[in-house]
């Protein structure tokens, strides 16, 4: 049987667990598991228990900043079910020694699918006649994984790619080249964003480059321009911007329902194997980090 190795875990609203994680999670902990529905409110019960977690799993929609993570002072481990660290305070959790291990690409798959099915859907269906990919200009706002996954895709397809990335990368003669943002987005026939969590990568001023009728994706996590720059930009123009649920994260309503606007009520990388590759490497993180308790909780 193994050991519990945490006093008391908890798992965030954010999480969203599955039964077979619930279930993996239960022998690691001395205390009954807490699965929290919502973030408690001071004096509550659940409260008192939260504030004993010396292990805790969040999702990318927890806000943890240095008042939340204060009220678990035993904290020592935080396992986080993003690949983002921007909504944790880590000068925090560096000054208490609590460990923080975000994932990385298990979404990647549903991402790059998301994208790539919907400028086919607006090839086919989002015109007076049915086009196709090969020879359009497609411009990428960022060159991680999932933006270079979804170039070698285009490519296989016969799109041209640039990316635009801050600093210039040089890419193979034959395949994606970096562009200067506004080179990018003036000449692209699609753009989609794959830039930096909560991160504005563009003003009105560059969003006013990209033409008029070009489709739009973008599946970063909130919208990689002010609201303020997209309401005006989204008002003067004709085409389309497709949005999944990341992307429209704390989207003011009025700016959701825009002309031209499209917000498809799912997460672009939440798929039934981006939720297990998800899973498995939550606990592979909290496995690796496993330490008896202290004798003192």
């Amino acid at each position: 049987m193994t050991r519990p190795a945490f006093h008391q875990i908890t798992v965030s609203p954010g999480v969203w667990p599955s039964p077979h994680l619930l279930d993996r999670l239960r022998p690691l902990t001395y205390r009954p598991l807490l699965v929290l529905d919502d973030w408690p409110a001071p004096g509550s019960d659940a409260f008192e228990s939260v504030a004993r977690t010396d292990a805790l799993l969040a999702g990318w929609k927890d806000r943890l900043d240095a008042d939340r993570l204060g009220r678990m002072p035993a904290l020592r481990y935080l396992g986080l079910r993003a690949t983002s660290t921007d909504r944790v305070d880590l000068r925090h959790t560096a000054r208490h020694g609590i460990t923080v291990t975000p994932i990385h690409g298990y979404g990647d798959v549903g991402n790059v699918e998301f994208v790539v099915g919907e400028l086919l859907r607006h090839a086919r269906h989002g015109g007076a006649a049915r086009t196709e990919l090969a020879g359009k200009r497609l411009g990428l706002v960022g060159y991680g994984n999932v933006g270079a996954a979804v170039a070698r895709v285009a490519t296989a397809l016969g799109m041209t790619v640039a990316f635009h990335t801050p600093s210039p990368r040089h890419g193979p003669p034959d395949g994606p080249q970096w562009a200067t943002l506004p080179d990018l987005l003036r000449n692209a026939d699609y753009v989609s964003f794959h830039s930096p969590a909560y991160r504005h990568v563009a003003r009105l001023a560059d969003l006013r480059l990209i033409a008029s009728g070009a489709l739009v994706v973008i599946t970063t996590l909130g919208l990689p321009a002010p609201c303020e720059d997209f309401r005006s930009w989204q008002r003067s123009r004709t085409g389309p911007v497709v949005l999944d649920l990341c992307a429209a994260d704390g989207l003011p309503g009025d700016l959701a329902a825009l002309p031209g606007v499209r917000v498809h009520d799912l997460y672009a990388a939440r798929t039934a194997e981006s939720v297990r590759r998800a899973e498995h490497q939550m606990l592979a993180n909290l496995e690796a980090n496993l330490n008896p308790p202290r004798r003192d909780m």
